[in-house]
């Protein structure tokens, strides 16, 4: 369903993502419960941060946790805004339009997923595949 972030910011919490056969998976629950989470897809020296979160009219994104120009990994939201810890860069959640400030073209980079029974699913190959923008 939709999500009223209201005035309230939300941070990061950190799950835990396992690999399986060429797919990567957080719970679905955690990530209802806690909107914004944070985890890491590692695999033979590979490590890239990853987040996922649920947009307002309750979509579910699921992104490189990365703004690559200021290089930070951490994000949070407040009302309908996605900003960078680091650079303070807003973008809006549902479109990841940017705002205001300094990384303005480098919202978190979108990764498909799928649902499936209590699990969001991303495949390895597309993590794989990513290359950063900046």
């Amino acid at each position: 369903g939709k999500v009223d972030y209201g005035n309230t910011a939300v941070a990061m919490t950190p799950v835990d993502a396992v690999t399986r056969n060429g797919v990567l998976e957080i719970p679905l629950e955690v990530m209802k419960e806690k909107k914004l989470v944070s985890f890491s897809y590692v695999n033979k020296g590979n490590q890239l941060p990853l987040m996922a979160y649920i947009t307002p009219k309750g979509m579910l994104v699921t992104a490189v946790s990365m703004c690559e120009p200021c290089r930070s990994t951490k994000f949070h939201i407040e009302g309908t805004n996605m900003v960078c810890n680091t650079c303070g860069t807003r973008w809006d959640l549902e479109s990841l339009n940017g705002i205001s400030g300094g990384c303005l073209k480098y919202p978190p980079d979108v990764i498909g997923h799928k649902i499936e029974g209590e699990k969001v699913k991303i495949k390895e190959t597309d993590i794989l595949n990513w290359k950063p923008r900046a």
